[in-house]
């Protein structure tokens, strides 16, 4: 049921301006739901994400009217559901004149009136609001409120589909806004002002707290654009003039971003903003709530039909001789979907972050289709993280920095901070041919000396480029939890150590992980192991596997290390004679005319039924006089050995060479004893 081609991007414009401003936006791709029929306006509304479309579809053929159902479509897999559907699950009858539909953020939820007694409700006017719910295929019927009549003119939904806002009207022609919640079952009266005999649309914010609304008081000849706030229950005026006073001209639909903080709506009251349209056009108006600033976006020299805001107020889209038109309110840009042969009418609906645009047009033959348009994504940086943790004086954290498409110019990011952080660099710039390399910044918490327990700083982006596009991006914030830092201890049983287990203690900051080094500075012998402080921030470790010689001993948590302490280790003999056990095959020996020495083999083999623990020495006794063993590891009673580390398991062997000076040739003689420990 859809099609997809690809629109250029029109002519780029600022709308006081004559000569354009070159930007390189990316192709506009044109998606549709093509009806092959003439037909009412269908009301198309974008989810969030842009990839659900909600409509109505209705063929219209003068005088005579036919059905007309609501749908939603995900453009994704092009799967259709009606959503019409009475309460008891049939198909909505022709009679149910359903109208209005309004979705949700997620897609979930569309909310439509219909005439109650054909979708199985009854109602004192008759008519009703309806929710539709997509993944339970259910209908639900907003209760009657009394004399109130809901009008068949459109409601608004909040973004999670908790809440509806409707508007009703007596018998007596006096109107209401009410809110239901859907998830309470509780509908609640407002006392929104100036809500009379309009037929637009009600708006709510995503989060349900902002109203928008056209309307009247009673007895007034003109519409105005009202916000309420459920909140503190007050009305506030939107379409105000430069001098502070209201505008008394008539106002057509009015359409808000999702936090209820940005207005767009069509008007011809040249009093509103410094840059009012040419003659008696209408024009595309900002009202920014925040700064109480309106701003007119639209080309001054064409009259505007409609107009809608994007969820995140940044993107307004209005309809000028046909043709759709989205300007950018950060770069002050405009850009021109060209649609050959079509024209477009009816207000366009935005996702969330503007990226895409839904609305309706016609072609020469007068048949609907919808047009889904996607602007493509808009230039930003994304930051791999916003919240680090550090400890003063310890180590570095970082996170990483990428652009999410590419620049036309250098893209400069600047960081920020106080005397809290230290940053290893300040800058990263990235040019077209690099963009799509993420770059780091790496940051240390200063050890400042005061004790301020926890605590935090911030570091700040700002972007600089000639690229409209990255100039306007306002990365997020880091934020950094700092805790002071602590230096770790160590305890050392003694500075003489004769045992080959070493006790060691210590304190750290409570819950680090503690890293204790050891290296013996005799034999190069170096060991690294890792225990964890606790809530106390005390920690412990017994040392083993090392041998005679000076010890080093430091202690390192959260990049801070603690003094060096030395300890000199002279184990106590624990060895055992162990040559019973084993059986030894000498293998001849060679004389190495290279090196002038005796070389060859020897294999021990554990012939017991036990292991035999490491180290093990081959120890030489008597051996010739005037031979040297060249390979002895020491030398233990007066005779030299060789030393393997390692048990020896029953049935197990091993191999260990031999090298002897001979400097008389003479035979060599020796006796072995093999024993297990430490000399």
């Amino acid at each position: 049921m859809s099609s997809a081609s690809k629109a250029a991007a029109g002519l780029l414009f600022t709308f006081s301006a004559a000569m354009a401003q070159v930007h390189a936006a990316p192709d506009i791709v044109i998606q549709s739901i093509p009806f092959d029929l003439v037909a009412q306006e269908p009301y198309a509304n974008i989810s969030a994400d842009g990839r659900y479309v909600s409509f109505k579809l209705q063929q219209r053929r003068d005088p005579a009217f036919y059905p007309v159902n609501e749908y939603i479509q995900d453009m994704r897999t092009g799967q259709r559901v009606q959503a019409n559907l009475t309460l008891t699950g049939d198909p909505a009858p022709t009679n149910a004149a359903c109208n209005y539909p309004s979705m949700n953020a997620t897609g979930r939820y569309l909310v439509f009136t219909c005439v109650a007694s054909y979708m199985g409700g009854k109602t004192a006017g008759g008519s009703a609001n309806f929710v539709y719910d997509k993944e339970t295929n259910t209908t639900q019927m907003i209760p009657d409120t009394g004399d109130d009549r809901p009008g068949n003119n459109g409601t608004g939904i909040s973004a999670d589909g908790r809440f509806v806002a409707f508007r009703t009207t007596t018998a007596q022609n006096v109107a209401k806004i009410y809110v239901r919640d859907m998830v309470n079952k509780i509908t609640s009266s407002t006392n929104a002002q100036g809500v009379q005999l309009s037929t637009s649309r009600v708006s709510i914010s995503g989060d349900g707290r902002y109203i928008g609304y056209a309307g009247r008081n009673i007895g007034g000849t003109f519409f105005n654009i009202s916000v309420y706030d459920r909140v503190t229950g007050t009305t506030e005026p939107i379409d105000v003039r430069m001098d502070g006073s209201r505008s008394t001209i008539n106002t057509s639909d009015v359409s808000m971003s999702d936090d209820g903080m940005i207005f767009v709506f069509v008007s011809t009251d040249k009093a509103l903003s410094p840059t009012p349209p040419m003659n008696n056009n209408a024009g595309a108006y900002v009202r920014d709530r925040k700064t109480g600033k309106t701003e007119m976006v639209s080309y001054i020299n064409g009259t505007v039909q409609y107009a809608a805001v994007s969820g995140n107020g940044r993107y307004v889209g209005y309809v000028q001789a046909g043709i759709m038109y989205v300007y950018d309110r950060f770069t002050k840009l405009t850009r021109k979907i060209v649609q050959t042969s079509m024209q477009v009418f009816g207000p366009p609906s935005f996702s969330a972050d503007g990226r895409y645009v839904v609305f309706t047009v016609t072609d020469v033959r007068g048949m609907q289709s919808i047009t889904i348009a996607d602007l493509g994504i808009a230039p930003g940086v994304t930051l791999s993280t916003n919240q680090l943790t550090l400890t003063e004086g310890g180590n570095a954290g970082t996170y990483s920095v990428s652009l999410n498409q590419a620049p036309n110019a250098d893209v400069k990011i600047k960081a920020t901070t106080n005397a809290q952080l230290s940053l290893v660099r300040s800058e990263l710039t990235f040019t077209p041919a690099n963009w799509s390399s993420p770059q780091i910044f790496s940051v240390q918490a200063v050890a400042d000396g005061i004790t301020e327990g926890k605590h935090s700083a911030t570091i700040a982006h700002t972007v600089a480029s000639a690229d409209p596009g990255y100039a306007v991006v306002q990365p997020a914030d880091v934020t950094v939890a700092i805790s002071d830092g602590i230096i770790p201890t160590i305890v050392i049983p003694s500075t003489n150590w004769g045992r080959a287990d070493m006790p060691l203690n210590g304190t750290a900051a409570p819950g680090s992980t503690v890293l204790l080094t050891a290296a013996n500075r005799s034999t190069g012998w170096l060991s690294s192991v890792s225990t964890v402080a606790d809530a106390q921030g005390k920690w412990s470790y017994t040392l083993t596997g090392y041998t005679d010689g000076v010890i080093d001993l430091d202690a390192q948590a959260d990049g801070i290390k603690s003094v060096v302490h030395t300890i000199n280790v002279n184990l106590a003999p624990t060895y055992i004679d162990v040559s019973g056990y084993i059986r030894t095959t000498g293998y001849g020996l060679a004389y190495n005319r290279a090196t002038g020495k005796y070389v060859g083999n020897i294999v021990l083999a554990n012939t017991g039924s036990i292991s035999l623990a490491g180290p093990l020495h081959l120890q030489f006794n008597n051996l010739t006089a005037g031979i040297i063993l060249s390979n002895a590891t020491g030398s233990h009673n007066g005779s030299p050995y060789i030393t393997v580390q390692g048990a020896l398991e029953p049935d197990g062997t091993v191999t260990i060479p031999l090298v002897f000076d001979n400097p008389g040739k003479t035979p060599i003689n020796y006796d072995n004893k093999i024993y297990s420990g430490i000399f």
